[in-house]
């Protein structure tokens, strides 16, 4: 066969066609994409709520002023330790008189002066009636003689004996009535008295319970009325965080349950276990303005008290409760768990292909997702899909 330049031009655009269409197949050719894998794998986890609060004293005593007086200014401070019944919280005194205005002292003068004029009146009355008294003896004596000589009849003795006692006993009360003029008269001088300190009956109030100053209500000298709170104790030593928890996240903690606080400035997370779940909520507004409904927690810390060392009453704190625990999961890092049609979902990498399979979720944390079904410990996943990832797209990791 007689190879011609026509056979040959043929052959060589032939061959220039298959390169360039080979060219084009392998840039058209859907390469794999790059994805970064996770693998399955297995540990224990536990569902938490957490939120933020404050710690406080569990038990606290407000001490309070039990008569009126002059408080003399307290010499506690806060953080100063007190010995119940032994440590001298305050000293009251009685108060002094307060100063008369000019027209309260003119009141208070006339006061005076008509207690005067009745303590006059009434002695003046109780001489009348002591001479009448006088007269009404005189004539007793004088019907008794007659009656023992038969001149009068005993009807006369038996008056003029009604007569004189009734007499001794006007003289009586008027001198009764004479005390009580004299008290008065001394009653509206006293108002005139001027203002005078007085340390004669000073009242003492100790400590109730042993523990440290936490607040001081009243600490200046100034006057106060009974029931006055002075001094606020507690006992550090039995101290508990109050953590305000949402509403929904309360429904779920009972008493008992375990929990800790963290992020409270110390070198450790402090154990603790709930206490009471306060049965009132509040409204709160948040820092965006939001209203929250909330609920106070309280979580009793059960370390010793070296755990918690630099940890005051009001200190902010935060709370975490541990809802549920499983010491053997199937862990899923939770940047692999995707939404489809509402549930859950993962892309398991197989034989180089994304695969889209469906998965059952128990607890989520902030790292992983509890997988109840769907997955083994060791598959591989693909972290953070895109949109590109689709069901059976070829898939590489990315190195």
């Amino acid at each position: 066969m007689i190879v011609t330049r026509t056979h040959v031009r043929w052959i060589v655009m032939s061959a220039l066609g298959l390169a360039m269409m080979s060219v084009l197949v392998f840039l058209l050719w859907p390469r794999p994409l790059d994805v970064d894998v996770v693998t399955v794998g297995s540990g224990p986890i536990a569902e938490t709520v957490a939120d933020q609060g404050i710690a406080r004293v569990r038990q606290t005593y407000v001490v309070s002023a039990p008569v009126s007086g002059r408080l003399e200014r307290v010499p506690l401070e806060v953080g100063d330790r007190v010995v119940a019944s032994r440590t001298i919280i305050a000293c009251i005194r009685p108060a002094a008189p307060e100063f008369l205005d000019p027209r309260s002292r003119a009141q208070a003068e006339t006061a005076v002066d008509a207690a005067r004029s009745a303590l006059a009146s009434a002695t003046a009355q109780r001489d009348r009636l002591a001479a009448d008294a006088v007269r009404t003896r005189d004539q007793l004596r004088r019907v008794s003689d007659l009656a023992r000589q038969h001149v009068v009849a005993p009807q006369e003795l038996e008056t003029a004996q009604a007569d004189a006692d009734q007499a001794a006993n006007a003289v009586r009360a008027a001198e009764a009535d004479i005390r009580t003029r004299q008290a008065n008269v001394t009653s509206a001088q006293m108002a005139l008295a001027n203002p005078q300190a007085t340390a004669k009956q000073v009242v003492n109030v100790t400590s109730p319970a042993s523990g440290v100053v936490t607040h001081l209500l009243q600490q200046s000298e100034r006057t106060v009325a009974v029931g006055t709170q002075l001094v606020e104790i507690g006992d550090t030593a039995g101290l508990e965080a109050a953590i305000e928890f949402l509403s929904q996240d309360a429904v779920k903690i009972r008493a008992g349950q375990r929990a800790e606080i963290y992020n409270w400035g110390g070198p450790a997370a402090i154990p603790a276990e709930v206490r009471r779940v306060e049965p009132q909520g509040f409204t709160k507004v948040s820092a965006l303005g939001v209203e929250e409904q909330r609920t106070l927690v309280i979580l009793q810390f059960t370390a010793p008290a070296t755990a918690w060392a630099g940890l005051a009453p009001g200190y902010r704190v935060w709370g975490r409760v541990y809802l549920r625990q499983t010491a053997a999961a199937i862990l899923a890092p939770l940047g692999a768990l995707v939404r489809d049609r509402g549930d859950w979902a993962v892309y398991r990498i197989e034989q180089g292909r994304a695969r889209l399979r469906p998965v059952r979720i128990g607890t989520l944390t902030d790292r992983d997702g509890e997988v109840l079904s769907g997955v083994s410990p060791g598959d591989p996943l693909i972290a953070y899909p895109s949109d590109q990832v689709q069901d059976g797209v070829r898939v590489r990791a990315r190195t």
